[in-house]
């Protein structure tokens, strides 16, 4: 018994002098405010996360609707996932809040080692008494009904975390239709810069051929070559703003920006104006249907349910506690070398009444704090329903205004081709200036860009409205193109 218990003396000294070393690494600063840090090899973690990510093999090289880019994102976009995990430790809190509803038991072991020495005879005693024991308390009655508000409190809590996934899933919805369509439409700016060139390119042909058949002039031929070239720099800007598009819509698909994603075009054709709404319905309906506005209705309940949870101190509790151990116990002495040994069992078991009466004001204080906690919970929520009503209104006449602008453009587009046209055939006979050609093959690339911005407009406005009351679901804002909007036309000009 005395070797073992010098061993274990041993034992503990070589942990405690481990933990010292170990407290003793240093983390230096940077030496001063202009040499950049070097970080030491320790601090450079490598990164498997994206690791993981570049091994994933990807296969994109077929157009994608958007059907589909919704579902590669909801599989791949981390945000969804954060909420998730956030959903799913809030819902742990509700099972530790009904473990108060339990009793707690403890396991036990001990052991004493006891040396008595007694003078002139030189006798020794050696003392051991060790065993194992269990311990049960149990809280029979909260009076203040703290473990039912904890409950509460965390029942709320996860409720809040699931329906901020539920609109982080929206928020995911929303980023890739956005980038779908920003997409699309970076494809068309390249289809109609092109036109663009192929215009400007006729038109500087024609005024070369006038010169070489003596009717034209150098300075002609001089603003036909600028206007082609202005149109050349547009085209090199649009598949500049495609590359961008195609990396926007990776990110939101949760894949790296390099990959190469293609998107077929929207079959849907926009619809030709709003369905008149009853407004002050219409922002009811979304505040009633938004996961964003619920959830911080749900905080609100939990941070009302914590006001419960501290003043629940004030009021007693009633706990029922018990004891159960087996002890053992070894006595030996040197003199006599007589060795003794016995074991008993020993049980225990009471009630508690335990009443804080005085704790230095801290449960009143902490009940203050709770109660403006849920009182700046409660301002948020009304800012919030404020910001969201402003919110389906603006997303309402922004898609009225998206749909107007698209009527328009295809007039503007139509008139402008026509306009171009004859500018073309006059200035080949003669009956009008470069100028002239010129204004119209300008109006016309001016038409087929409104033209492209306004159908992306249209549809990124729609998803907008369907975001701003609820509605965006899985399958995309056209689901709810009825509730908005009359039935689509064919849109081409």
């Amino acid at each position: 018994m005395k070797y073992r218990f010098s061993a274990f003396l041993v034992v503990m000294v070589s942990i405690g002098l481990t933990a010292l070393l170990a407290g003793c690494v240093s983390a230096p600063a940077p030496s001063n405010t202009t040499t950049p840090w070097i970080p030491p090899s320790r601090a450079q973690n490598p990164d498997t996360i994206w690791k993981d990510i570049r091994a994933q093999k990807a296969d994109y090289t077929n157009e994608l609707s958007l059907a589909e880019a919704l579902d590669i994102a909801l599989q791949n976009n981390p945000a969804s996932r954060k909420t998730w995990s956030d959903a799913r430790a809030a819902s742990a809190q509700v099972d530790q809040a009904k473990g108060y509803f339990l009793p707690t038991v403890v396991g036990t072991a001990g052991a004493n080692r006891q040396r008595t020495t007694a003078e002139p005879d030189d006798f020794s005693l050696d003392y051991t008494k060790y065993g194992p024991g269990l311990q049960l308390n149990y809280l029979v009655i909260n009076f203040g009904g703290g473990r039912q508000a904890a409950v509460e409190q965390a029942l709320q809590t996860v409720y809040a975390a699931n329906y901020l996934f539920n609109r982080s899933i929206q928020d995911i919805l929303l980023a890739v239709e956005t980038a779908y369509y920003g997409l699309v439409s970076a494809k068309a700016g390249i289809e109609a810069a092109e036109a663009n060139v192929k215009d400007a390119r006729t038109a500087l042909e024609t005024a070369q051929a006038r010169k070489a058949a003596g009717v034209g002039t150098d300075l002609e031929v001089l603003q036909a070559q600028a206007s082609y070239d202005q149109s050349r720099y547009g085209l090199v800007n649009a598949k500049g703003q495609f590359k961008i598009a195609r990396g926007a819509l990776a990110q939101a698909m949760g894949i790296p920006a390099d990959t190469t994603v293609q998107v077929v075009a929207p079959t849907n054709a926009v619809p030709t104006a709003v369905t008149p709404q009853d407004m002050r319905q219409l922002i009811d309906d979304a505040l009633d249907r938004r996961p964003d506005i619920a959830a911080l209705r749900a905080t609100l309940a939990a941070k009302k349910a914590a006001i419960r949870v501290t003043g629940s101190v004030l009021w007693p509790l009633l706990y029922v506690n018990g004891n159960v151990s087996r002890n053992y116990y070894d006595t030996v002495t040197d003199k006599e070398f007589q060795q003794n040994q016995q074991n008993d069992w020993s049980y225990g078991a009471g009630a508690t009444l335990q009443w804080t009466l005085f704790d230095g004001f801290q449960t009143l204080s902490a009940k203050r704090a709770a109660a403006a906690q849920a009182d700046s919970a409660q301002a948020q929520l009304q800012q919030a329903e404020l910001a969201a009503s402003a919110d389906v209104w603006t997303r309402y006449y922004a898609y009225e205004t998206a749909l107007e602008r698209h009527t328009v453009s295809i007039a503007y587009l139509t008139s402008a081709s026509a306009s171009y046209d004859l500018a073309l055939d006059s200035y080949k006979n003669g009956l009008s200036n470069i100028i002239d050609l010129l204004n119209a093959e300008s109006k016309l690339a001016q038409a087929r860009m409104q033209y492209v911005s306004a159908r992306q407009d249209a549809f990124t406005a729609l998803a907008n409205l369907a975001y701003a009351t609820g509605r965006l679901e899985k399958g995309g804002a056209a689901q709810t193109e009825g509730i908005f909007s009359t039935p689509a036309r064919k849109d081409q000009p």
